[in-house]
């Protein structure tokens, strides 16, 4: 490629991968004005984490024995659980965007643009939370367009647990803390209503330790 003003011996003939590269680069900036977020696909599907948390939070199989199941490796497991069986109190984190959704049975859920009462129902319900975990499970953090938009302490009364036929939990959780009882009452989770916390592709839920 001739670059005009430049003598012929000046001219620089340009690489079929750094037209590449270059294209690339644009391609991902024009994505990132868009909202999107670059990166290999996830190697478990929402659904397949879900499975594989439970499974791993009941304790009745090994790391290594779901990693053979889902045909992935241990690492890449551990790395999508994040959890290491090390018995500490965790927060789950649900990622949502604004648009109110309603199911087959007519049920709001995610973010309802409805009052308190319907929007903490669709808050509780319905989450794939192993009855082994529930005791150690302090917090639901819930991130809206990217932005930690209410947070919810779950009482430690495991009787008020219930969950449906499938095992999904319905949670029980209070109405949202402010930034003082967060502070009081979860001091090491380490965030706060407004933090900016960019939604990941394929990521919905994900666990994080206190």
């Amino acid at each position: 490629m001739s670059v005009p003003g430049r003598s012929s011996s000046q001219q620089r003939t340009v690489q079929p991968s750094e037209m590449i590269v270059e294209g690339t680069m644009d391609g991902l900036a024009a994505a990132r004005a868009r909202g999107r977020v670059g990166g290999h696909p996830a190697a478990l599907s929402q659904r397949q984490l879900d499975t594989a948390q439970q499974m791993y939070d009941s304790g009745r199989h090994t790391v290594d024995q779901i990693a053979e199941i889902f045909r992935v490796g241990r690492s890449t497991l551990y790395r999508a659980l994040h959890t290491y069986g090390d018995g500490r109190d965790c927060a789950l984190i649900i990622y949502r965007n604004s648009r109110p959704k309603i199911d087959h049975t007519n049920r709001r859920y995610g973010e309802t643009g409805a009052g308190e009462k319907a929007q903490l129902e669709a808050d509780r319900k319905w989450f794939p939370i192993a009855a082994t975990r529930r005791a150690r499970l302090k917090a639901m953090v819930y991130v809206v367009d990217g932005a930690v938009a209410r947070i919810r302490a779950v009482t430690g009364d495991l009787s008020a647990w219930d969950e449906d036929d499938r095992g999904y939990a319905d949670v029980p959780v209070g109405p949202p803390l402010t930034d003082l009882q967060i502070t009081r009452q979860l001091p090491n989770m380490g965030i706060a209503l407004g933090d900016q916390r960019p939604h990941v592709r394929g990521k919905v839920r994900e666990y994080v330790t206190l």
